[in-house]
This record gives C-alpha cells, sequence and structure tokens, in this order.
C-alpha cells in the first residue's frame, strides 16, 4: 500500500480541507499526497504517525522514504491474527538461532568461500524475516491493545540512551 492510499483509508470521513486545516498544509496538497503526485514531507508524516497512532502507516512511510523499511504484509496468504503473528515470530526465531548456530562468522569476510558467502547471505536474510515478523507483532499488539506506536518507541530510545547505545542528541 502506498502512502496516499494508507492516508486516504486513515482519513476516512474527514474532508481533505479538515485534515489540511489541522495539519496546517493547502487541501490541494492532501489530495497531492494521496495520489502520489508529491512526496509527504518529513514534518507531515510525523504529524500524520501522531495523528493517527497508526503502525502500519508509519511502516509505510518508512519504507516509501527509505526503500529499505518492511511494508505492512497484506498479501493473500497473511493472518494479522495477534496469536498468528507471535507463533511467526516464534517460527522465524527458532530458524534464525538454528541458522546462526550453523554459520561462522570467524573468519574475515574476504578470507570466505562462495558456499560460506551464500551461507552469511541466508543469515541476514532470516534476520530480516525475523525483523518483518517482530515489526507486525509490535504493530499489531499496538493496534489491538491500544498502545501509542511512537510511546513504544520514545520508551526504547530513552532505555537505549540509558544504557549509553545511543548518544544524546
Amino acid at each position: 500500500m502506498t502512502i496516499g492510499k494508507a492516508l486516504r483509508t486513515l482519513r476516512g470521513s474527514t474532508s481533505q480541507l479538515q485534515l489540511s486545516m489541522e495539519l496546517n498544509v493547502s487541501r490541494e496538497s492532501i489530495s497531492a499526497y494521496e495520489t502520489g503526485r508529491s512526496k509527504l514531507p518529513p514534518d507531515i508524516s510525523k504529524l500524520l504517525i501522531k495523528k493517527y497512532n497508526d503502525p502500519f502507516l508509519a511502516m509505510t512511510i518508512a519504507n516509501e522514504y527509505t526503500g529499505a523499511w518492511c511494508r505492512k504484509l497484506d498479501g493473500p496468504n497473511v493472518d494479522l491474527h495477534r496469536c498468528s503473528v507471535k507463533d511467526k515470530v516464534v517460527e522465524e526465531v527458532i530458524e534464525l538461532t538454528e541458522l546462526l548456530q550453523r554459520v561462522s562468522l570467524s573468519s574475515p569476510p574476504k578470507a570466505i568461500s562462495d558456499q560460506q558467502r551464500k551461507e552469511v547471505e541466508e543469515l541476514a536474510l532470516q534476520s530480516i524475516d525475523l525483523i518483518v515478523a517482530l515489526n507486525h507483532f509490535v504493530a499489531v499488539m499496538s493496534n489491538e491493545y491500544q498502545f501509542d506506536w511512537q510511546e513504544l518507541w520514545d520508551k526504547q530510545l530513552t532505555k537505549l540512551i540509558a544504557k549509553g547505545y545511543i548518544k544524546r542528541k
């Protein structure tokens, strides 16, 4: 789903004019964001994430800006029930754990064979599978238990700063 489609869906019965007034932009800007004629600016993205508290909107925005973050899983074979998502996380943790135990990273990258390089790449891809599963798990939990998505990330940031893993801005 694109940012525009996500925004249109979240906006619901709120008119483009009403939303534009809340965001301090023109109605035409809202229309341009929804149709993809204009890219959503970062400051407006933050306001929309805060306003709608929708994890999947946040994921869509991150993916559209970077091209490298997970998108909402919305295909015909996806079950986003909290139990199904939890089970998928457990499955991905097990698969990644088994691969971590099997693949060696002790040799320098320039000293490994093509086969070892393929194993390391598989390790990276399996890690991404877990990241996608976990991201959806947190999104589903946020929606179903009404956690504030941004607040969860803010708490995580505070914890990482307190542990000295991230410098304060």
